[in-house]
C-alpha cells in the first residue's frame, strides 16, 4: 500500500515538474526572444479617441448676406506624451520645439506669445495677465502659480529662471527666444489635465509651411498639422462692434464652465458682441455638436490608422434684423456728420466770423483756463471735448427690430481673427473716438429736449396740461428763485428780443419751438415722481434686452439719482456726493488753518462723515435743509470748534449750503422736464421710446436677431416682437405730438431743425413733408461747443415704419445731428420706390479654397 502511494507521488511530481519547465520555456521565449518586438509593438500602438469640432455658424444680415463665417485653414499643434515627464524628456521636447519654431519662422510664420511673465523696459520681470483690476489680477496670478507648479511666493524673475531650467532651455538663449518656448510649455502645462489634447502653437499657416513640416514629420515628434477654421469678417469694419470678436478663455472659471459644455481649453469663444451673446448657437465645439475620430497612433503621436469616424455638426447660422445696405448707408452718414460737426466746432473756435462768436471764444477760454493740461495737450483747444464719435440707430417702429446700428469710428474686425497684436490693441484702446465701445447701447448722454416728448405725454395723461392749454413764455422760470437765490436761473433758450414768438403756445407749437418755459411749467405741475414714472413707462430706465453685450441703462434725475444716503459713495449714480464730501473736507482744513490748528486726516474724515450723515433724516422734510444746530454740534464734538465761533464766521451756513446740494429741489424738477442735469439716456432706449410715440403706444423690447437656422435650413429659434409696455393714451395725444415733430423739420417760422432739411440751393428736401423729428441739446458744461447733439426722427409721417436716432456726444447742438438722420431716411424712402432686393453675396464653404 505504501509503495503504491510513493509511485503516485513520484508520477505527480514528475508531471508538475514538466509543466513548470514548459512554463519557464514559454516565459523565456516571451521575454528573451519576442520581448523586444512585443515591447515595441506595445509602445508603438496606442488608441486615441479624438473629438471633432464642427465649423462655427455664419452671422448674416436680414437678406442672407454673410457678415461672419468660418474659412478652412491649417494650424500647427504640439502634443506631449503625458507619460514622459523626466528632465530628459523635457529637454528632448524642447529641442523639437526649437527646430519647429525655426522652420515656422523661416517660412514666414510665428508661434504663440502667451507667456505670463514679461520683461519690462528696466530689465526686471513682472506678471502680465492682460487685466488691470487688482482682484482679478490676484486671482489669475494665484491660479497660474498653482497650475504651473511654482512657488506661491517666488518673484517673477525667480520663476522665469526656474522655468528655463525646468524645460532645459539653452543658457545662451535670449529672453525673446526663451519666451517663445515658455509660451508653448505654459499652454501645455495649463491644459495638462486633458492628456493627449494638442495645443495650437501657430494658427492659419500657408500650404508651403504645411509641406515643409510634413517633410520633417519623422524628426518632430508631437508636431502635427491640423485642419482648422479662421473667422472671416468680409465687410471689415462694417458692424464690427456689433459682431464682436472671438478670443481665448482667460481664467479657470471660464475654462471650467466651457469644459462642462464639451469645449477644449484651446477653443476660442465669442467674447464681445453677437459672437458672445449667440455663442451657444454659433459654436460647433459643444458636446451635442461634436463628432469623434478613433485612431491608432505610434509612440511619436503619428496616426497609423483610423478605426472609426463620426462627423461633427456645424454650428447654427444666426440671421439678423439688420439690412446690410441700410447699415452701410448709416455708417457712412454718421461718419460724415461727426467729421462735419468737428470742423464746424474748429472753425467756431479758431475763426469766429461774428462779434458774438468772438465773445463766446473769450468765454470758452475763461472756462478752459480752469482746466489742467493733460498729457499730449498744449493749448486750450486741446482741452475741449468736441465731436469725435457718434451713433445712429434705425428701428422698425412696429416691431422693435433694429434695421441698422452704426458706430463711428469703427475698426476692422479681422484684426482679432488670429489674435490682435499689443500695439494694435493699444492703438484702438487709446483712440479718443473709442471704436471698441458700442455707443448705440453702452453710451449714456444728457438728452436735452428730446425728453420733452416724455413730459408732453406724461403731462397730458396726468392732467398737468391739456391740448387746449396756452402758455406765455417768460424766458426765466422764477417761481422757485428767492431773493437770496444763488445759482443758475432756469430759462428758455430764446432771446428777449424774440420772446414774442413764444407767446400763447399750445403743446404742438411748444414741441415745434422746443420752448423750455412751457415744459418747465408742465414738469412743475406733474412733480418729479410723475416725470420719472413716465420715463419708466417709455422704458428709458430699463434695458431694451437687445442681444448684444454691454447695454447700459439710463436714469432720470430725482432724489435717488442725486443722492441716495443708503448707498456708499462708490455706488452713487452721480459724482455729486463725492464732490460735496471733498468740498466739506476742504472747508474743515481751512477752518483749522484760520484757527491755527492742524487737524489730522482721521479727524477731518470722521467729521465729514458725520456731517454727511445729517442729510438722510432731513430729506423727508419740506423745504431747504436747516441743519445749522446739528452742524455746530458736530464741529464742536469732533474738532472742538465752539458754536459761537462757527456762527460768527458763518461756517455752519457754509457747510449747510454745501449739504443742500444733496437734496432734490423744485428747480431740479422743472429742469428734469426738459432732459437736463442728472438725466442720461442711451440711443437704443431713445429709439424704443420714439417708436412707441409714433406707433400708437406700444413700447417694444429691441431685437437685432431675427432667427437661428441649422445647416439644413430648419429654423431653430425665431425671435418675435416683445412688448415691454403699452401706453393707453387717446389717439389725439399721439397725433399732436407727431404733428409738433413734423413742424420741427418743416415749419418755416417755428421749426427748430428747418435749416437742416433744406437743399444746398435753399429749396426744400424732397421728403420734407414725410417725416417728423425733434432736436435735443444736452448741456454737459459751461462751454456751448461741448453740448451733446441728439436728433430723433420717424418716417413716413402717415404710416411710420422707421425711427432714426442720431447721437453725437459733444456735438454742439441738436440740429447738428440732423444730417445723418436725413441721409439715412432718404436712403430708406428711396428704397421704398424701387422694386427688388440687393444682390446677395455667397459665402464659401468651410472646405472650399478661396483664391
Amino acid at each position: 500500500m505504501l509503495k503504491k502511494l510513493k509511485n503516485r507521488f513520484f508520477i505527480s511530481f514528475t508531471v508538475v515538474a514538466l509543466l513548470f519547465v514548459m512554463l519557464m520555456v514559454g516565459l523565456g521565449n516571451l521575454t528573451l526572444v519576442q520581448g523586444g518586438a512585443l515591447t515595441t509593438q506595445s509602445e508603438d500602438k496606442k488608441v486615441r479617441t479624438l473629438p471633432l469640432k464642427g465649423a462655427r455658424g455664419q452671422i448674416t444680415d436680414a437678406t442672407g448676406i454673410p457678415l461672419a463665417y468660418d474659412q478652412s485653414s491649417y494650424d500647427i499643434q504640439f502634443t506631449k506624451d503625458p507619460s514622459k515627464n523626466t528632465s530628459t524628456d523635457k529637454a528632448y521636447y524642447t529641442d523639437i520645439l526649437i527646430r519647429a519654431i525655426a522652420l515656422i519662422e523661416e517660412n514666414g510664420g510665428s508661434t504663440i506669445d502667451t507667456f505670463s511673465i514679461k520683461r519690462q523696459d528696466d530689465g526686471t520681470f513682472a506678471f502680465d495677465f492682460g487685466v488691470t483690476d487688482v482682484e482679478a489680477f490676484s486671482k489669475r496670478e494665484s491660479d497660474w502659480r498653482t497650475n504651473m507648479f511654482v512657488s506661491k511666493t517666488a518673484t517673477p524673475d525667480v520663476i522665469y529662471r526656474d522655468l528655463r531650467s525646468r524645460y532645459r532651455i539653452p543658457e545662451e538663449y535670449t529672453y525673446e527666444q526663451a519666451r517663445k518656448l515658455l509660451s508653448i510649455w505654459q499652454e501645455v502645462q495649463l491644459s495638462s489635465y486633458v492628456a493627449y489634447v494638442p495645443v495650437t502653437i501657430c494658427k492659419n499657416v500657408d500650404m508651403n509651411l504645411v509641406s515643409v513640416l510634413e517633410g520633417h514629420s519623422d524628426d518632430l515628434e508631437g508636431i502635427e498639422i491640423a485642419e482648422s477654421a479662421t473667422r472671416i469678417y468680409p465687410k471689415d469694419d462694417v458692424m464690427a462692434v456689433l459682431l464682436g470678436y472671438m478670443g481665448k478663455m482667460n481664467d479657470n472659471e471660464t475654462v471650467a464652465e466651457y469644459k462642462a459644455k464639451g469645449y477644449s481649453p484651446d477653443d476660442l469663444i465669442g467674447t464681445t458682441g453677437l459672437e458672445s451673446t449667440m455663442e451657444q448657437y454659433l459654436t460647433g465645439n459643444s458636446t451635442e455638436k461634436q463628432g469623434t475620430r478613433q485612431v491608432e497612433v505610434n509612440s511619436k503621436g503619428k496616426v497609423i490608422q483610423e478605426l472609426s469616424y463620426t462627423p461633427p455638426k456645424q454650428g447654427y447660422d444666426v440671421r439678423l434684423t439688420v439690412d446690410l445696405q441700410l447699415q452701410m448707408a448709416a455708417e457712412k452718414a454718421i461718419k460724415a456728420n461727426v467729421e462735419e460737426v468737428y470742423q464746424k466746432q474748429y472753425d467756431m473756435y479758431y475763426n469766429p466770423t461774428t462779434e458774438e462768436q468772438a465773445k463766446k471764444r473769450e468765454s470758452y477760454d475763461t472756462e478752459l483756463d480752469k482746466r489742467t493740461l493733460k498729457e499730449g495737450q498744449e493749448t486750450n483747444f486741446d482741452k475741449l471735448n468736441l465731436a469725435k464719435s457718434g451713433a445712429l440707430v434705425v428701428m422698425d417702429a412696429k416691431t422693435g427690430d433694429v434695421l441698422a446700428m452704426a458706430n463711428y469710428p469703427s475698426y476692422d474686425a479681422n484684426l482679432f481673427t488670429n489674435g490682435i497684436s499689443t500695439e494694435a490693441m493699444e492703438e484702438l484702446s487709446n483712440d479718443p473716438g473709442t471704436p471698441l465701445f458700442n455707443k448705440a447701447i453702452s453710451s449714456k448722454g444728457i438728452p436735452g429736449s428730446i425728453f420733452k416728448l416724455v413730459t408732453a405725454m406724461g403731462g397730458l395723461m396726468e392732467g398737468a396740461v391739456t391740448l387746449d392749454t396756452h402758455i406765455d413764455c417768460q424766458k426765466e422760470y422764477t417761481k422757485y428763485v428767492s431773493e437770496n437765490y444763488i445759482g443758475h436761473v432756469p430759462s428758455c433758450w430764446i432771446s428777449e428780443y424774440n420772446l414774442s414768438k413764444h407767446a400763447g403756445l399750445d403743446l404742438e407749437l411748444a414741441i415745434a419751438q422746443s420752448c423750455n418755459y412751457f415744459f418747465y411749467t408742465v414738469a412743475d405741475n406733474m412733480g418729479i415722481d410723475n416725470v420719472v414714472k413716465w420715463g419708466e413707462n417709455f422704458g428709458l430706465t430699463k434695458p431694451t434686452n437687445i442681444e448684444l453685450t454691454g447695454e447700459a441703462v439710463g436714469q432720470i434725475g430725482n432724489q435717488d439719482v442725486l443722492y441716495d444716503p443708503t448707498k456708499p459713495l462708490n455706488e452713487q449714480k452721480t459724482s455729486l456726493p463725492s464732490l460735496v464730501r471733498s468740498q466739506i473736507m476742504g472747508y474743515l482744513e481751512n477752518y483749522g488753518t484760520e484757527l491755527g490748528v492742524t487737524y489730522t486726516e482721521e479727524q477731518i474724515t470722521a467729521t465729514t462723515d458725520k456731517l454727511m450723515a445729517l442729510v438722510a433724516p432731513a430729506l423727508a422734510e419740506e423745504g431747504n435743509l436747516k441743519l445749522g444746530e446739528q452742524i455746530t454740534t458736530v464741529l464742536f464734538e469732533e474738532l472742538d470748534i465752539t458754536a459761537r465761533t462757527s456762527r460768527n464766521r458763518g461756517w455752519h451756513n457754509e457747510i449747510n449750503q454745501s449739504l443742500q446740494q444733496l437734496k432734490w429741489n423744485p428747480n431740479e424738477t422743472i429742469t428734469a422736464g426738459i432732459g437736463t442735469n442728472f438725466t442720461t439716456l442711451t440711443p437704443i432706449a431713445v429709439a424704443r421710446y420714439i417708436s412707441s410715440l409714433v406707433n400708437g403706444g406700444t413700447v417694444y423690447n429691441a431685437h437685432i436677431v431675427d432667427s437661428v437656422v441649422d445647416q439644413d435650413g430648419n429654423v431653430i429659434e425665431e425671435v418675435q416682437p416683445e412688448v415691454y409696455n403699452q401706453i393707453d393714451a387717446p389717439e389725439e395725444y399721439f397725433a399732436t405730438i407727431k404733428k409738433g415733430m413734423q413742424d420741427v423739420v418743416s415749419d418755416d417760422e417755428y421749426g427748430g431743425a428747418r435749416e437742416a432739411f433744406k437743399n444746398d440751393d435753399g429749396t426744400d428736401w424732397k421728403y420734407l413733408k414725410m417725416i417728423g423729428g425733434k432736436t435735443g441739446t444736452g448741456q454737459v458744461s459751461e462751454i456751448e461747443l461741448e453740448n451733446n447733439a441728439w436728433f430723433v426722427a420717424f418716417a413716413p409721417y402717415d404710416d411710420p415704419q422707421i425711427v432714426v436716432v442720431s447721437y453725437i456726444p459733444n456735438g454742439y447742438s441738436g440740429a447738428s445731428a440732423a444730417p445723418a438722420a436725413k441721409d439715412v431716411i432718404e436712403y430708406y424712402l428711396d428704397g421704398l420706390e424701387v422694386e427688388g432686393t440687393p444682390e446677395t453675396e455667397s459665402v464659401p464653404s468651410v472646405n472650399q479654397i478661396v483664391l
